[in-house]
């Protein structure tokens, strides 16, 4: 930090950290584990007892250091600083006059201060990855780009972060603060600069975000969730952690059946083991085909394709709740997955919404052809018409997210894009004409299905079109419900 700044940015050590001193003099623990600094001078760990009941000035920490040691000790002071960081055990707070202005917490080890200061560059903007939310009882600021978060601790922060949303000066950045706060609130602009929440600006206001090709194509959304669901971050649980057991309840590993339902045909698994062609031939033939087929469909053709692909072989118990088997992987046999089949021409059927009761094997009737469940189908068009049968892949979000967390919605998706493979390999083994849908229409789905949104709602579809020539096969003949 600049020497302007330095008595408004303070250092401490997060709750956790202290000094413990043994044979081979003091060492520092984070709860129960020794950080591996390895030997430091007696300066810096009197310094550091300064740390750990609170926060002192970098201005004052580096000057006791340099009293006490020497220029060679405050080199060594700002090494292990860094490193301290690097281990999410160190906080950076910058001090106003009303308070704790803003607190930054490093959560990588790849976090680091730029040695670039405010004074090499004219204009500032905002990250266009930086986002506000609330976390508990604070606010926080954080980027996927950015390797720590900062805790915002008095409305002076959001007054300076408004006044980035355009590009700025710094002096412009500040100018709608009281003369008082303007000097926290530089020292705070600086180090959100060092951190990448804030970058340089051109004077038509485009950041490297807007120029460099890599990071433009970025999405908000899409950099948000690829980093929140991928990167490790300090005090950030990650997996099978079951955070809310006792607090909610589990949903069983099947829906409860419903009426009415149409049983579906069972095809022979023992003949079509005979009669399918080869996997890799299968995978080589896969191609999308989004017009219609020579031929249309049949209810048969419907039990055989959800039959080899999605139906539940077994429920069984699970760590804490009931699990379930299918011909598909699901990251903790959690198999959040549910298939509606939007029913436009189907031999057998009447047109309209119906769920697959995936564990008897039926479809169960949701509604006729409403003008929500046609909208269904015409959102769904890639070709030249819409497809004759829309299957829509519903998530019911929490049978993942009871016992996951940070990962919750990657693994659906994932999960959402291994029974898309599955349906796409079966429909070119069955001679089916059907593609993956890029795209769909939640809220839609949502008012045709009755479903609460956060609670249930479409991830996938894939559409069938019809049966390419010369490619049927012979099916099961239907039979009811075991």
């Amino acid at each position: 930090m600049s020497d302007s700044s330095s008595s408004f940015l303070h250092v401490a050590f997060p709750a956790g950290i202290r000094i413990k001193r043994g044979e081979d003099g003091p060492r520092l623990w984070e709860q129960d584990e020794p950080l591996p600094l390895g030997v430091l001078p007696r300066a810096i760990w009197d310094a550091f007892t300064l740390l750990v009941g609170g926060s002192v000035s970098e201005e004052a920490l580096v000057g006791q250091v340099e009293r006490a040691g020497g220029f060679q000790a405050v080199v060594f002071l700002h090494v292990i600083l860094a490193k301290l960081a690097r281990r999410g055990a160190l906080r950076y707070l910058v001090q106003g006059p009303a308070g704790t202005l803003a607190t930054l917490e490093p959560l990588s080890p790849r976090f680091e201060l730029s040695s670039q200061s405010l004074t090499s560059v004219r204009w500032l903007r905002l990250s266009r990855f930086a986002h506000v939310r609330r976390d508990g009882e604070a606010l926080v600021l954080e980027s996927p780009r950015a390797h720590g978060r900062v805790v915002l601790g008095h409305a002076a922060a959001l007054v300076l972060l408004a006044g980035l949303a355009m590009p700025a000066t710094p002096a412009a950045a500040v100018e709608r603060l009281a003369p008082h706060e303007v000097p926290a609130a530089l020292t705070l602009l600086e180090l959100l600069f060092r951190t990448g929440f804030v970058l340089a600006a051109e004077s038509d206001g485009s950041t490297e975000e807007e120029r460099r090709p890599a990071l433009a194509l970025w999405e908000f959304h899409d950099l948000l969730f690829h980093a929140g669901s991928r990167r490790r971050l300090y005090g950030r649980r990650v997996g099978g952690t079951y955070r809310l057991a006792g607090t909610v309840a589990p949903l069983p590993a099947v829906p409860p059946p419903s009426e009415p339902a149409i049983a579906l045909p069972r095809p022979e698994l023992a003949l079509l083991a005979r009669r399918d062609p080869p996997l890799v031939e299968v995978m080589e033939r896969r191609r999308s085909l989004r017009e219609p087929g020579a031929r249309g469909l049949t209810l048969a053709h419907l039990g055989e394709l959800l039959f080899r692909c999605a139906r539940v072989r077994q429920v069984r118990p699970g760590e804490r709740d009931e699990e379930s088997s299918r011909p598909h992987p699901s990251g903790g046999a959690r198999y959040p997955l549910e298939t509606y089949v939007v029913v436009g021409e189907c031999e057998g059927m009447e047109p309209g919404l119906y769920h697959y009761d995936a564990a008897g094997h039926r479809l169960e009737q949701r509604g006729g052809m409403s003008p929500t469940v046609r909208a269904l189908l015409a959102d769904a068009q890639v070709g030249s018409h819409p497809p004759r049968v829309l299957l829509i892949l519903a998530a019911r979000f929490a049978r993942t997210s009871f016992k996951y967390e940070s990962i919750a919605y990657a693994l659906i998706l994932k999960e959402a894009g291994v029974l898309l493979q599955s349906f796409s390999l079966a429909a070119t083994a069955m001679g089916l004409s059907a593609c993956v849908v890029g795209r769909g229409n939640p809220e839609l789905f949502e008012h045709a299905a009755a479903t609460e949104g956060v609670m249930e709602s479409s991830v996938a579809e894939f559409a069938i079109h019809g049966c390419t020539p010369g490619e049927g096969q012979a099916l099961a003949e239907p039979h009811s419900r075991p």
